[in-house]
């Protein structure tokens, strides 16, 4: 077991974490925004709608093309899929459009899939995971990433960055048809790796994060900053909040 500590507060008797994916361990700004705008670019063409709405729709599924980050108050990321498509439906029957859930369900599968062939151009790891993900597995921590993202997508990912092998477990959006905050995914992901929830953290950079966490009594979430969620909203949500991996210690 390790204690992880900042000069702030300390967490005792850890033997595995959980980790959230975008945002958390890949910059979610750069990965996120590029969907956004591929999803952007395909509404307006699927349904014949004016280029002046592509800023528009950017927006409203969360990322500023201005200052190319995704926006604090969300969707993407910090609600389901099925919330984003139910926005983005709203939105384009205001502008007169004939669309309908499906539509927009399956233009969106199809806009991943052409992602796929460029996504790692677009995959960024944050600073400081993988040294911190060394520090943890030298002591023979349990590891997982639970993810709302597809499993093949995210054990794309990790190969990529190299990092796969740190992680006993990923956990994709096939393990259940439950959202994080029901705690669902942590408890599947606690039974895989044969750990108690008292003995187990969550590290996210979302409130969604945080309420997995309770809502699956794990020992405790901890909020990472490096994500679209500030440090004053975060520790809202959880009193163990950190802006960056180079702030937490462990022993």
């Amino acid at each position: 077991m390790i204690k992880l500590f900042t000069s702030a507060w300390e967490i005792e008797s850890i033997a595995a974490v959980l980790f959230d994916k975008d945002g958390t361990l890949i910059d979610s700004h750069i990965y996120w925004g590029r969907i956004i705008q591929k999803r952007s670019r395909a509404l307006l063409k699927a349904f014949n709608l004016k280029d002046e709405l592509y800023p528009a729709l950017c927006q409203k599924m969360g990322f500023s093309l201005e200052r190319k980050i995704l926006l604090p108050q969300g969707p993407i990321a910090l609600v389901s899929r099925e919330r984003v498509i139910d926005i983005i439906l709203d939105f384009l029957i205001a502008q007169g459009a004939a669309v309908t859930f499906n539509q927009i369900d399956n233009l969106f599968m199809e806009v991943h899939s052409d992602f796929l062939k460029e996504i790692n151009a677009y995959i960024k790891i944050l600073p400081g995971v993988k040294e911190f993900l060394e520090k943890i597995k030298s002591r023979k921590i349990k590891t997982a990433v639970v993810t709302t993202d597809g499993i093949k997508n995210t054990r794309e990912i990790v190969k990529f960055l190299e990092i796969d092998k740190y992680f006993d477990l990923l956990l994709g959006k096939e393990a259940t048809l439950l959202p994080k905050t029901s705690g669902e995914p942590a408890r599947i992901a606690l039974k895989q790796l044969d750990i108690e929830p008292d003995k187990t953290i969550a590290i996210g950079d979302t409130a969604m994060d945080m309420t997995m966490a309770k809502e699956s009594h794990l020992k405790a979430g901890v909020a990472v900053a490096l994500g679209q969620v500030s440090f004053e909203t975060l520790k809202k949500e959880t009193a163990y909040v950190v802006n960056n991996y180079n702030e937490l210690s462990v022993a």
